[in-house]
């Protein structure tokens, strides 16, 4: 696989969405670990590394994306997102591993860290809990980055960090998962053979979403110092970010993140968005109406974006496109992308 002829592609332009800078700090340092011109590199994209990588720097998702981009292109390394995964040290989270380091049991731990996981992924990405009847616990990561390239590094990357730290504040070094999926399929043999020496269990490839699944044994595992007093400390602390984090991003921007996020494997249900923002249906009809949203309104903007993305980034056909999207058939796909943007899905796609 060639990277410059992939990489090149456009990065996310969708200004709304933002990654923290501990988020950022993840990449920047790992690479740093493996020897590549991190601070250079962060530069050339239009970024300071004195203010970018503070604990509450807001930085745009499609900056985060061009930085990973030249980190590839510097690197040549197919599986860069792999090993920046085993460089990284849990102590970077911050008030992240505060919070874990305070819980009483591993499942209480990351109930907490994905109840403020803002605070590295912003409105980007992140993970969303699923309690199973059995006591297992799914957790379905999840990101607004589009290019595969791109979005196979920072999800084997996602995967590895989230393994290293639940390791860490176990105290269980061969800690294991019941099964880990993910969406993409391996570049090569190393790949597989890497991440399944870590995770200590095999990894399914080309699955419809990326997932890791805890059994209840594993997830009952108890925290090394857990403490009362320092689980209200960490969690006060965690919620002042957070509180930050969130005036910067309104309803309308998380709502266009699920909707992105889950129009990828067919069109969106807004009990599925209501679900994942813990509200009722009844509560979240009422703030869009409060906000002046439209569902379809949101659908189809989320639509006209996804698909302008495949048009740039991705070789598929209009047709598949289409039935990716939800219509009914290419040709309502054709006349709503004429709509949009004044131009055919082919016209569109030759004018890049």
């Amino acid at each position: 696989m060639n990277l410059n002829s992939i990489i090149t592609d456009s990065p996310t332009t969708d200004s709304d969405h933002f990654i923290s800078g501990i988020g950022l700090a993840q990449l920047y340092y790992g690479a740093e670990l493996l020897g590549l011109p991190a601070a250079d590199i962060l530069q050339r994209c239009g970024l300071d590394p004195a203010t970018s990588l503070q604990p509450m720097a807001r930085v745009a998702t499609w900056q985060a994306e061009m930085f990973l981009q030249e980190l590839l292109l510097s690197s040549q390394d197919e599986l860069l997102g792999l090993h920046i995964g085993q460089q990284m040290m849990p102590a970077i989270f911050n008030t992240m591993t505060n919070l874990a380091f305070s819980a009483a049991s591993l499942r209480e731990a990351l109930t907490f860290t994905t109840k403020y996981q803002a605070l590295i992924g912003g409105n980007s990405g992140g993970f969303h809990l699923e309690h199973r009847d059995n006591g297992n616990l799914v957790l379905t990561a999840s990101m607004v980055t589009q290019q595969p390239v791109l979005r196979r590094h920072l999800m084997t990357n996602l995967i590895l960090l989230g393994t290293s730290m639940v390791r860490f504040i176990t105290g269980q070094p061969n800690m294991t998962a019941c099964r880990v999926q993910l969406e993409h399929t391996p570049v090569n043999e190393e790949e597989q053979a890497i991440l399944e020496s870590i995770l200590l269990c095999p990894v399914t490839f080309g699955a419809s979403c990326n997932q890791v699944e805890l059994d209840a044994h594993t997830l009952n595992l108890p925290i090394n110092v857990f403490n009362d007093q320092r689980l209200v400390q960490a969690e006060a602390a965690a919620r002042q970010q957070l509180e930050e984090v969130e005036k910067q991003q309104d309803l309308a921007g998380q709502l266009r993140w699920l909707a992105r996020d889950l129009m990828l494997s067919g069109l969106p249900r807004r009990k599925t968005v209501a679900d994942r923002l813990g509200v009722s249906l009844r509560t979240l009809d009422r703030r869009m109406a409060e906000q002046g949203l439209s569902w379809q309104e949101l659908l189809d903007e989320t639509r006209q974006q996804l698909a302008q993305d495949y048009l740039k980034i991705t070789d598929m056909t209009v047709a598949d496109i289409s039935q990716r999207l939800g219509f009914s058939d290419t040709r309502s796909f054709q006349r709503r992308f004429q709509q949009w943007t004044g131009l055919s899905p082919s016209k569109y796609r030759e004018s890049l």
